[in-house]
């Protein structure tokens, strides 16, 4: 295993801007993009990085180190923006999974001349971007070598029962999913795309999830581990005794781009 070193100085180039959305009906929407000056185009490894509820493109690098660790392992990080959406196509509001899943790599390759290579790309996302980014991976595994969860809110039908949610949630989750919804519909329902992968006999990116045990979306990350567990799905599953916070997410995205990093090399 191949050691990594940090570098004494940081060589990044930093871009943060908004573009026209097609998928959203028009609108500007923000995206912030890190890309590490010294490693070679060949080398380019790249990492959508998804933001949680109420957080929005530049809350990552303005709440953690990433941009020391995408210098550090040689990750291109694309942070786009998705409100409070839950990466979905919004039942009142805006079309954001078909942004975030179709539309938002075609922009990245036309701006950043960045092409898919599935062996080279990865996503990753904090408690609602955990969703997202499981969402994505399992919904279009042929895209993704690797996903990772932090925190995950890995059961949004779970989320969406009326126990224990407070005003803000429910306004939300009424309008990401209206009424009743049924998430195994629209490919909202991790649990259900995980059982139909194996199934079908197909083949997942690898999958690192995260969560601290103090977390109150531990429950449904043990759920949704012991569910994996079940499939015989091969994941890398980690707790620590850490509560919903920044500290824990900063760990987290250093701790996956390393690993991935050296099980690569």
């Amino acid at each position: 295993m191949k050691e990594i070193t940090r570098k004494e100085a940081i060589t990044l180039a930093i871009f943060q801007g908004q573009f026209t959305s097609e998928a959203l009906g028009g609108l500007q929407t923000g995206i912030h993009v890190i890309q590490p000056e010294h490693f070679q185009q060949k080398e380019r490894r790249v990492m959508y990085l998804l933001h949680g509820m109420t957080d929005n493109e530049t809350t990552w690098t303005r709440r953690s180190a990433v941009e020391r660790y995408a210098d550090t392992y040689g990750f291109t990080v694309i942070m786009p923006n998705v409100d409070t959406s839950f990466y979905s196509n919004m039942k009142y509001g805006k079309a954001y999974w078909t942004y975030v899943s179709e539309e938002l790599p075609k922009a990245v390759e036309t701006f950043f001349g960045i092409k898919p290579n599935p062996a080279s790309t990865y996503v990753a996302g904090l408690s609602m971007g955990g969703y997202g980014a499981f969402k994505l991976a399992l919904n279009q595994p042929e895209r993704f070598v690797a996903a990772a969860s932090f925190s995950g809110a890995l059961d949004a039908a779970g989320l969406y029962a009326p126990e224990g949610q407070n005003d803000q949630r429910k306004q939300i989750m009424y309008a990401n999913f209206g009424e009743n919804p049924d998430f195994t519909t629209f490919g909202g329902d991790l649990f259900h795309l995980a059982t139909e992968h194996k199934e079908n006999a197909r083949t997942l990116p690898e999958l690192y999830q995260y969560c601290g045990t103090e977390d109150f979306l531990y429950d449904m990350n043990i759920a949704f581990r012991d569910h994996l567990k079940q499939l015989n799905y091969l994941t890398h599953y980690e707790e620590s005794p850490a509560p919903h916070t920044w500290d824990y997410w900063d760990y987290c995205i250093e701790d996956f781009m390393k690993r991935v990093v050296e099980t690569k090399e």
